[in-house]
């Protein structure tokens, strides 16, 4: 049936009558629907209050749009994007906990009033807080605040948003552990709530009006005073907030962080049996709410309480069961308050038990350990933001199927309420027939796609494991840096041994920090070996006298990532690489899948050089040179320049290539290690970052990947997870081999490494290839005509073709390790 087009517009015009006409109905009932989906959350019917409030938004921004008096629908759209943002949130969904936070901040400005928009602000910085994104969460507290401070002055919403805004402020200080600031922020939070209490005439309903806030801003603020080492003002604020809990009648669920407070000011108190009872007060309430995060940090504290105590046996189990809760599929809970605690326990289980172990001279268990931190380490980068099947199977149903559960329960716990009534019983059962199901994934996931249930769960190699893939002539060197030592194992075939370096995390920061600036400041070569051969004696030295092989496999930890053991001077004059190939592994357990991977080289390769950048990328020219040089050398292979080369392009080719070589900039994210990329151009519906997320869901039959323009910048330096991420990423896509750089070079000089690395590559194993053009580039066998280009050798400031030859006594050797140095192989090295 056809319809005129006059009689067309009437009937659009009457349908938006009705469509507003009953929207007002229904916003008349909605802040009571609001109440009955939440209600519905606590039910684990997660995904019908999603569902809900996405209807209701989209109904809400219709009406807005057809209404001459549209803010009262735009209101309406504002609370239901806040509610799916929650509720995203909860499911695990953390693309549209995002996108519906930030709709609910536009809905909110179109409202014309400023509480809205301070209520969805807010929620944004929660959302990027959740995903730790600092980066945007500063500009939106300076926004919210400035909202915030033009509320008339006696406005009690002020003094709460004030409350709420501070507390933001005090966290952002305290992650970068400016305590001072964080004590002022956090202080004034405590006020502002205080004030906003004040002003209500009748508490009965406290739950609703606030107090949870104060309390938690309380217990905040006691842990600050912890940090800092403030213990009078510490227990000042924790014994008041005990006597609020007291006066109300009624506790909250995190009233477990109070206790652990109270534990540790008893600790630093050498009170080490009133220390036990408040940790384990906190342990129980922890079990009590299935809380994974707490209970993992009271078991660490209770460990600790008993290594102080001089009980370091009993200690082992406590820091085993934290151990246990870090690895369980607990971890794909997201209870909205697990983000709350200030501590950051995870790795801390790992550090305190190693070090007992290996006081104990319990060196196997402890590498045991060791390697189980680094895997905990990575699903942690992993989080949920990564998709690991590459396909649409039955086994990815399955998994997303059972995850959409947990984030079910997990929301049914986060909307219990906030009062620390135990559901024991109720959640053991619940918990119990999903820990099982999940195992069961689990089990069947190891028979069908192992490399895929080592991401979904913990299933490191042992170390007899791993000496069992070892070859003759390999040594293992697997390093662990605690706060105040440093743990190193020395694993061959046939042996192994557990040794101690004597140096803290920050000392050995500084250490790197000191020598990576020399490289960029090109300091002469003295000055640069005498901070080397310090590392060499601290790092490599006490391993030596275990060493038979010619080639090590180093597997470095945190700051350790970004040091180039290949450059260690010893005190016979010579640089590691001169004497052993080097390669790296962010896992020793990755042996078993780099390994599986390995094939031959091949001919047919895929050369990225020189893309088009956007921005204040600067071009690599020399880059096209270094693509044409592989050409030259593998005629089957392809070449994408300049606009050719795209994200698109390179997404299409890659799976159908030997080797890839990104002769391009790569950016690394310590904030978002999932966010780093590699830098290509834009096209098509392509944005130009080919992402470490998106590596993972590539399916690559590359033998080597090499990337040979990443740019980390020189001292800068962080946990390194952002380069594993980079690295491990094209390992999972297939690749058994990458070979990645630890500091931008300069361009011309990269270009005759990987000439003469590719030259070598016909003839020797892959580490053998990068090593010998290492070593051609110290003894100056290179091409110079091609130096000669950008005035390497002779200039003193890279980058720039000089204008004329400067004097000798500017003259850069290119035995220099910031030419050669670099470069590492990560993976299998054959």
């Amino acid at each position: 049936m056809k319809i005129a087009p006059h009689r067309f517009v009437l009937f659009l015009f009457a349908a938006a009558l009705l469509v507003v006409d009953c929207f007002a109905t229904e916003q008349r009932k909605f802040e009571a629907t609001v109440a009955a989906t939440r209600r519905a959350l606590q039910q684990g019917k997660i995904h019908e209050a999603l569902e809900y409030h996405e209807a209701k938004a989209r109904e809400a921004e219709i009406a807005a749009s057809i209404s001459p008096a549209p803010q009262q629908y735009w209101q309406a759209a504002f609370v239901a994007y806040m509610e799916a943002s929650r509720a995203a949130k909860l499911s695990g969904q953390v693309q549209k906990m995002l996108s519906y936070s930030e709709k609910a901040l536009e809905t909110a400005r179109k409202t014309g009033k400023p509480v809205p928009e301070i209520r969805a602000i807010n929620g944004m910085i929660y959302a990027h807080t959740y995903i730790k994104n600092f980066a945007k969460v500063g500009p939106l507290i300076e926004n919210g605040m400035t909202l915030v401070q033009s509320l008339p002055a006696q406005n009690s919403r002020r003094f709460y948003f004030e409350g709420a805004f501070y507390g933001h402020i005090g966290l952002a200080h305290a992650r970068l552990r400016e305590y001072d600031g964080a004590i002022e922020a956090l202080s004034r939070s405590v006020h502002s709530y205080e004030k906003f209490l004040a002003s209500i005439p009748d508490d009965s309903n406290r739950r609703e009006n606030g107090w949870g806030s104060l309390l938690l801003h309380l217990t905040w603020l006691g842990n600050v005073y912890l940090r800092a080492d403030k213990l009078q003002e510490a227990q000042y604020e924790t014994d008041r907030a005990f006597r609020l809990i007291e006066n109300w009648g009624f506790g909250y669920s995190f009233e477990g962080d109070l206790h652990r407070n109270r534990g540790e000011i008893y600790l630093r108190q050498n009170r080490l049996s009133d220390a036990r009872r408040s940790f384990a007060t906190a342990l129980a309430l922890a079990e009590g709410q299935a809380d994974a995060n707490r209970t993992t940090l009271a078991s660490i504290q209770i460990g600790n309480a008993l290594i102080l105590s001089g009980q370091p046996s009993e200690a082992v189990g406590y820091f085993k069961k934290a151990i246990h809760q870090i690895e369980s599929a607990r971890s794909l809970l997201h209870a909205e308050d697990n983000r709350r605690s200030l501590f950051e326990g995870g790795l801390e289980a790992y550090v305190s038990l190693i070090k007992t172990l290996v006081v104990a001279n319990k060196g196997e268990e402890a590498f045991n350990y060791s390697e189980r931190a680094r895997s905990r380490a990575f699903l942690d980068l992993l989080g949920s933001r990564v998709g690991l099947s590459r396909s649409k199977t039955d086994l990815q149903e399955k998994e997303n199927t059972l995850k959409e559960r947990f984030a079910e329960f997990g929301a049914r716990l986060a909307a219990q309420g906030v009062e620390t009534t135990p559901v024991a019983g109720s959640v053991a059962r619940v918990w119990g027939r999903l820990q099982i199901e999940y195992e069961a994934l689990v089990e069947r996931t190891r028979q069908e796609r192992k490399e895929q249930a080592v991401l979904m769960n913990v299933e490191p190699l042992k170390l007899r494991e791993i000496q069992e893939l070892l070859e003759p002539g390999q040594t293992l060197m697997q390093y662990f840096v605690a706060p105040e030592k440093t743990f190193l194992w020395v694993v061959e075939k046939d042996r192994s041994n557990a040794l101690t370096v004597s140096i803290s995390q920050r000392d050995l920061a500084q250490k790197i920090d000191e020598m990576r600036k020399s490289i960029a400041e090109l300091n002469p070569l003295r000055d640069y070996q005498s901070l080397a051969r310090n590392l060499h004696d601290l790092l490599v030295r006490p391993a030596l006298p275990h060493v038979k092989g010619k080639e090590l496999i180093i597997v470095p930890h945190g700051v350790l990532h970004y040091l180039p053991f290949q450059a260690l001077y010893s005190p016979q004059g010579t640089y590691l690489i001169e004497n052993y190939s080097v390669s790296y592994l962010s896992s020793a357990s990755l042996l078993q899948f780099t390994r599986a991977k390995r094939r031959a080289v091949g001919q047919k390769m895929l050369a990225i050089g020189n893309p088009s950048f956007a921005g204040s990328k600067v071009s690599l020219p020399m880059s096209e040179l270094e693509a044409a040089e592989i050409r030259r050398l593998y005629p089957k292979s392809a070449v994408l320049a300049k606009g050719d080369a795209t994200e698109e392009k390179v997404k299409t080719l890659s799976p159908t290539h030997d080797v890839l070589h990104f002769a391009t900039h790569a950016e690394l994210n310590k904030d978002d290690p999932l966010s780093s990329a590699v830098l290509l151009a834009k096209g098509g519906s392509e944005d130009g970052r080919l992402e470490v997320r998106e590596i993972f869901g590539m399916d690559l039959k590359a033998n080597l990947v090499v990337l040979s323009g990443c740019e980390t910048g020189l001292g800068k330096l962080s946990t390194g997870d952002e380069l594993v991420g980079l690295t491990r990423a094209f390992i999972y896509a297939g690749t058994p081999s990458v070979v990645a750089s630890l500091w931008k070079v300069d361009d011309s000089s990269t270009a005759q490494l990987m000439a003469s690395f590719y030259k070598n590559l016909k003839t020797m194993s892959k580490v053998e290839a990068l090593r010998h053009a290492q070593l051609n580039l110290i003894r100056g066998n290179v091409n110079s005509d091609l130096l000669a280009r950008r005035g390497i050798g002779g200039v003193g400031k890279l980058g720039e073709t000089p204008s004329s030859v400067l004097p000798a006594s500017r003259s850069i050797p290119l035995s220099h390790p910031y030419f050669w140095a670099p470069f590492i192989l990560v993976g299998d090295g054959k």
